[in-house]
């Protein structure tokens, strides 16, 4: 069977202490307080006693009713220390330090509460109806990328077939001018030849 240490009685007398503190609060009536005490553990023992596992369990523990004495001389000096106006005193100048630590991180306060609260509205953003259609959008974006490449590709097939076409254009354009340019040199030819007929015509024998 484990035993409790020291550390453990101190720390479980400790958290004993700041319940009593939680519920006596700033209380004046001490003498209340202790009768009420008083008569909650006189309860606990006589409900003890008439319950044989608890009965063995205080037996075994060596609870007597000098011990209970003991104990309920320890709970009213511990009831009028938490009630003196010392340890009021103490608590107050414990919670004026504690509200300058709050007032000199105000600042930093205000700004973890904004970010909370950014936080809070992004969440209800993000748990918002809009955001459900997301994968049926991504859906449509994959959709819509796949028929940008497509136009891309035909758009590139498209531009070198207008280029070909173009650059023969030109070709057929350059061509035609130059044999109509030799037609025309042509024709200037014929009609000179035709003139120089005109004026000498051949005389029939």
């Amino acid at each position: 069977m484990s035993t409790i240490s020291d550390i453990e009685r101190i720390n479980h007398l400790e958290w004993r202490l700041k319940r009593l503190e939680n519920f006596l609060g700033k209380s004046d009536n001490k003498k209340r307080i202790n009768e009420t005490i008083k008569d909650l553990n006189e309860q606990v023992v006589r409900h003890a006693n008439n319950n044989n596992n608890a009965k063995a369990l205080l037996n075994k523990g060596n609870i007597t009713e000098n011990n209970n004495n003991n104990l309920f001389e320890y709970i009213a000096d511990e009831i009028n220390r938490l009630t003196s106006s010392e340890f009021q005193r103490r608590l107050m100048a414990d919670r004026a330090t504690k509200l300058e630590l709050i007032l000199a991180d105000e600042e930093r306060i205000h700004e973890i509460t904004e970010n909370l609260s950014k936080i809070d509205t992004l969440a209800r953003v993000l748990n918002g109806e809009d955001f459900k259609e997301i994968p049926k959008l991504f859906a449509s974006l994959n959709k819509l990328l796949i028929i940008h490449n497509d136009t891309k590709i035909q758009h590139s097939d498209f531009t070198q077939e207008l280029s070909s076409f173009l650059q023969n254009y030109a070709a057929f354009t350059l061509m035609m001018d130059e044999n109509l340019q030799q037609y025309k040199q042509i024709l200037n030819r014929n009609q000179k030849a035709s003139a120089e007929i005109q004026d000498n015509p051949i005389d029939d024998e």
